[in-house]
């Protein structure tokens, strides 16, 4: 088992245990990665080299600042994760709690770290049009909810790993091809995936969900 928890070298991680690793974005990686484009994809540059590196059977993406935790808010052991695992697919974490005022749509317009997102999430609306065509009547439904899918973090099967990265950095791809990231918002990206790409996959594959509760520091 293998979660890693990103962040910088400058970062405060909570002390960390013998199934998560410390993912720097600061340090450079060998092999096959995307470092280049941490400042737009933030933690997916994590989950990037988790997918191309990684062979542990359960696998996983936490943040310096949010880890999933147990009811007595402890960072969520090997045995708790294999044990929930038994019963479920994915480990994941939601908005809901959050009581939202605005859809998804909304959010996209208004001002935040990643600044006005419209034109980027109109511009990965196409790579995922010209991929997945299919998709775009579940697009809009998820997009007119006050929650979603939050931070990119999961926890999951390995083999479930790979099949949403197959996905999420195929949808990628096709974008960077016609697009320069250059000309977006740092972090956003990253934003379009957490409020859109994972979700999307999470709800149109026949995957049994758990939501833990996350630990924020």
């Amino acid at each position: 088992m293998k979660i890693y928890v990103v962040g910088s070298s400058k970062n405060k991680f909570l002390p960390l245990d013998n199934i998560r690793e410390k993912f720097l974005i600061d340090k450079p990686h060998e092999g096959d990665n995307i470092d280049f484009l941490n400042p737009w994809y933030c933690e997916l540059t994590g989950l990037y080299y988790l997918w191309k590196h990684c062979d542990d059977d359960i696998v996983g993406l936490e943040h310096y600042r949010r880890y999933f935790v147990n009811n007595k808010n402890q960072l969520l052991s090997e045995n708790e994760i294999r044990d929930i695992l038994k019963d479920y697919d994915v480990i994941a974490h939601t908005s809901k709690q959050n009581n939202s005022r605005w859809t998804m749509y909304e959010e996209l317009g208004i001002c935040c770290k990643s600044g006005n997102l419209n034109k980027i999430y109109k511009h990965f609306l196409c790579a995922i049009k010209y991929l997945h065509p299919d998709l775009l009547t579940k697009i809009d439904e998820m997009m007119k909810r006050k929650w979603h899918w939050q931070l990119n973090m999961c926890i999951c099967k390995k083999e479930i790993l790979d099949e949403y990265c197959k996905f999420a950095f195929e949808i990628s791809n096709t974008f960077l091809s016609v697009y320069d990231i250059n000309n977006y918002p740092l972090r956003s990206a990253g934003y379009i995936y957490e409020i859109l790409i994972w979700g999307l996959f999470l709800e149109t594959h026949n995957y049994k969900l758990i939501e833990t509760p996350v630990k924020v520091i």
